[in-house]
């Protein structure tokens, strides 16, 4: 056998493996497609048997398909942020329903990137939020307002969690730093339930203090230089436990 006769059959198995390799991802494809109405049954007799007080009528995506899963978004007729996810393999249904739909995960995590998105749009201060309650945890009444409402950054719902750079480890420098960031916010009607601060020496960046639990209430009052005079001396205080504010050195 001659080189080019080599070279030939070299080329055409080369050609069949490709061939083969294509055709076999063109199948598949046609069949996950074919597949869908059967699955969009199973979905559908999944949702009827066991969840009957869905409130209906509910919005349904497409079905999707990736890593050998099919998958479809069920949404809110209330709220598209309020959702949750059904899943088929291995002949098996999987929902997300209890922690996304019934405690509201998927609202909540909406309701944080708003409150967050906001914040930076209104002040350009970077913040974290945090939402220490599930949709079920607030009463009924409020769960409706969080459904209906679009701007969340005025209600009592959540925490900020804000990092502040120090230029003197001097607790009056430290108190008017969290009066003015403080100021900033409610001067944009963003009224958080309460504020956590990560507060670090600017001449010595080991030196990391992190105060949890203040209020409006108590960064307005008079004795707050105080406050933070104890915290920064590390003293856990009686003004400190009356106020229920603590803090930790890292």
């Amino acid at each position: 056998m001659n080189e080019q006769q080599k070279l030939t059959i070299k080329m055409a198995l080369l050609f069949l493996i490709v061939f083969v390799f294509f055709g076999v991802i063109i199948v598949k494809e046609k069949f996950e497609v074919l597949f869908i109405p059967k699955v969009e049954k199973i979905f559908n007799t999944y949702l009827k048997d066991n969840y009957e007080s869905l409130n209906y009528p509910i919005n349904k995506n497409k079905i999707t398909y990736k890593n050998n899963t099919f998958k479809i978004k069920i949404t809110s007729p209330e709220n598209k942020n309020l959702y949750f996810y059904l899943t088929y393999s291995d002949k098996k249904v999987k929902d997300t329903y209890k922690k996304d739909y019934v405690e509201g995960a998927s609202l909540i995590t909406h309701i944080s990137k708003s409150i967050k998105k906001d914040i930076l749009e209104k002040t350009n201060e970077d913040v974290k939020i945090i939402i220490d309650k599930k949709l079920t945890d607030f009463p009924e009444n409020v769960q409706k307002i969080l459904l209906t409402k679009n701007n969340y950054s005025s209600l009592k719902i959540y925490n900020i969690k804000k990092e502040l750079i120090a230029k003197k480890w001097d607790y009056r420098i430290v108190s008017n730093n969290i009066l003015s960031f403080v100021t900033i916010l409610q001067e944009n009607n963003i009224t958080p339930k309460s504020y956590s601060f990560t507060i670090t020496d600017e001449n010595d960046l080991t030196k990391t203090v992190y105060i949890s639990n203040l209020t409006e209430e108590t960064i307005k009052k008079d004795d707050f230089d105080l406050i933070i005079k104890d915290i920064l001396e590390n003293n856990n205080s009686t003004i400190l436990r009356s106020n229920n504010i603590t803090f930790k050195y890292s």
